[in-house]
């Protein structure tokens, strides 16, 4: 089976723009993991997008008869690059932030040229990228969650609480504001009210659940510690404990009733916690690779490439 890979940020999302160095070291880590993954199935050969600018990296080792590495140029519109390289493959594995609709799209085009979607189709995608949506999901399943609403200026609020105000639909930490004092609303930077969510600050410790989905079936692979800088109202994530603790039974629960509310999913998903000593609320749900997946085969012992394609029908 040939399958193409594509890691938004490396495979050319930003040709003709700077690279931002975050996303590009955090693409980089993740796509090196996939394909190292894939390095242990002798039966798939992958195709790699690559922003020309990587090309040179000693990350991404030589063409090897089951890797192989195609160039993205600085002046190329990478949507349509993307369709033309399906057609060479018979799968795609899609990594991209949800924002814009940016994995939903690509998502998309793999569906609309007949290959195999390795990752959540584009409906779970879009169930989960409006974190406002995502809210009302949860809480209509009953499944604890942080309150959360659309962001006006406007609004009453009590101000002497701690809030946290970000995108309806970002990636990670980004253009994430604590406001822990009334003058920090002052401070914000112009934002359109419907582009952001303000929920309350609730403090506990920060998780992560790395999974499986297929269906009704689910497979918790580990849980995982995030642990975050504050600098300038901001948050930004600093480390990933991976496998930090072992499942007392409410997580594999959790992931199932999360697979009951949003059927969709498959394959790896990531799942954002904030915990108290009375309860665990689920924050976030990404429907794709997070950060986590560098270290799972190292700390966990799971290679997350073959699980998945263990998840695909025997005659594809």
């Amino acid at each position: 089976m040939n399958i193409l890979i594509f890691e938004y940020v490396t495979g050319g999302g930003f040709c003709g723009q700077p690279l931002p160095p975050s996303l590009a070291n955090e693409g980089e880590m993740m796509l090196k993991a996939l394909l190292a993954n894939f390095d242990d199935i002798s039966t798939v050969k992958t195709l790699t997008m690559l922003d020309y600018r990587f090309c040179s990296s000693q990350t991404f080792r030589p063409n090897t008869s089951l890797t192989q590495f195609l160039p993205v140029p600085g002046n190329e519109d990478v949507a349509h690059l993307f369709q033309a390289y399906l057609q060479k493959a018979d799968a795609a594995w899609v990594i991209a932030p949800e924002f814009d609709g940016i994995l939903e799209t690509f998502c998309q085009y793999v569906t609309h040229a007949n290959k195999i979607l390795l990752t959540s189709p584009a409906k779970a995608v879009r169930q989960t990228a409006n974190k406002f949506e995502t809210f009302q999901r949860l809480q209509h399943a009953k499944i604890a969650t942080v309150p959360t609403a659309h962001f006006d200026p406007h609004t009453s609020v009590d101000k002497s609480k701690e809030w946290i105000v970000k995108p309806i639909d970002g990636a990670g930490s980004q253009e994430t504001y604590l406001l822990c004092h009334p003058d920090d609303w002052d401070s914000l930077p112009p934002i359109l009210p419907c582009d952001f969510i303000y929920q309350p600050h609730i403090r506990g410790e920060k998780t992560s659940l790395s999974c499986l989905f297929d269906k009704q079936n689910t497979r918790l692979l580990c849980i995982n510690l995030q642990i975050f800088d504050l600098i300038n109202q901001l948050y930004y994530l600093k480390e990933i404990n991976v496998n930090y603790k072992k499942d007392d039974g409410r997580y594999k629960q959790l992931v199932s009733d999360i697979a009951s509310a949003f059927p969709d999913l498959w394959g790896y998903v990531g799942i954002d916690l904030i915990e108290t000593p009375n309860e665990i609320y689920v924050l976030e749900i990404n429907p794709r690779l997070t950060t986590s997946f560098v270290s799972i085969q190292e700390k966990a012992g799971f290679n997350i490439a073959k699980l998945v394609m263990d998840l695909l029908p025997k005659d594809s």
